[in-house]
């Protein structure tokens, strides 16, 4: 027999989770502080411009906007408007908080759709898609920049190993990608029957189909493809507003972006919400390129706040309002049936 109220142990199991992973969050948080030896960081929050953080957290908030409409440009036959939206914020807030979160948060998402009638067929190439939607204006941005960087055509550093070879390799990644299609094709000829090769032959096939699934949506034109690109240019810009509310020393935008891209692809390792990787990696990059330490250190701090606290607040609610709904449609469902089991009375 079903104990009552086992419905909610799921969440209970997922409240805790959470806990777990905000305290692990404050530790780390801790850790960087520490390590980072930025004792005058908390001296300079004193002398900071709010009326520039209220515009990092505009910015925040439309790049969260852009998420749900790329959620919805990509897996929107299967929800309502107003239920994409919830589903798309709640989703972003896993990305946040799931290691290696962009890939896992994504395909949960994916498979609970196939519990409101999406294909089990749709389930890997969509995901795929999505993975490749969002991420290409990073890549884009990358090549186009780090070249441009290294060539001395941007101002800023020029150094090979942080401009020339992070754009060479995403001009590469860009390029395996389009080709991917053509060389599945030639694989498949010649498929290895062994159990490795099947695997290998399985992952090479949702790729090339999330391939496909990608031109497909983007041939299609819809206005959906611009909150792509607010998804990555908003998040960028509200480090360049922290700049702009704590530091006294603004580097290049090019520089921003450069560092922007290289650090926060450090938020790909399994680590919950990149906590510490990618604050180091961000920072690090900055003052290699010039910028003082404190006005680094503070400025990306307070973009990690903000570009973690906003989309974690709207998928939090989001969730909220998703499990309300929950028990509502199953009582409604439990008074149905009782109502059509019950004898007329005459």
């Amino acid at each position: 027999m079903t104990p009552p109220h086992s419905h909610l142990l799921p969440g209970r199991r997922a409240r805790r989770r959470i806990m777990v992973l905000a305290g692990f969050a404050l530790v780390a948080g801790f850790a960087v502080a520490a390590v980072s030896g930025a004792a005058g960081i908390g001296a300079r929050l004193a002398h900071g411009r709010p009326a520039w953080l209220i515009v990092a957290a505009g910015l925040e908030l439309i790049s969260a906007l852009g998420f749900v409409a790329a959620f919805q440009l990509v897996f929107g036959e299967w929800l309502s408007g107003w239920m994409s939206v919830r589903v798309g914020l709640a989703v972003r807030a896993a990305t946040i908080v799931l290691p290696a979160g962009g890939l896992l948060a994504i395909g949960v998402g994916a498979r609970a759709l196939r519990r409101r009638g999406m294909p089990r067929a749709k389930t890997g190439c969509r995901t795929v898609a999505f993975l490749l939607i969002t991420n290409a204006p990073n890549l884009i941005v990358l090549a186009v920049v780090g070249l441009a960087l290294g060539t001395g055509l941007l101002d800023g550093p020029h150094a090979p190993a942080l401009t020339l070879l992070p754009g060479a390799i995403a001009l590469g990644a860009i390029g395996l990608t389009l080709l991917l299609p053509v060389l599945s094709h030639q694989r498949a000829a010649d498929r290895s029957p062994r159990a490795r090769g099947r695997v290998i032959s399985m992952l090479a096939t949702q790729l090339e189909l999330g391939v496909i699934e990608t031109r497909m949506l983007l041939s299609g034109g819809d206005w959906k493809l611009l909150g792509v690109f607010a998804y990555y240019a908003a998040d960028n810009a509200v480090l360049w507003a922290t700049f702009k509310a704590f530091g006294h020393a603004h580097p290049p935008i090019s520089t921003l972006i450069l560092a922007y891209l290289i650090g926060s692809a450090a938020g790909s390792l399994p680590v919950p919400a990149g906590i510490g990787v990618v604050e180091g990696g961000m920072i690090g990059l900055l003052v290699f390129y010039g910028a003082p330490v404190i006005c680094a250190g503070i400025a990306v701090l307070a973009y990690r706040a903000v570009s973690t606290a906003l989309p974690l607040a709207l998928g939090g609610a989001a969730v909220l309002t998703l499990r309300r709904r929950a028990p509502v449609r199953l009582l409604g469902a439990h008074r149905a049936l009782t109502s059509a089991r019950s004898p007329v009375k005459v």
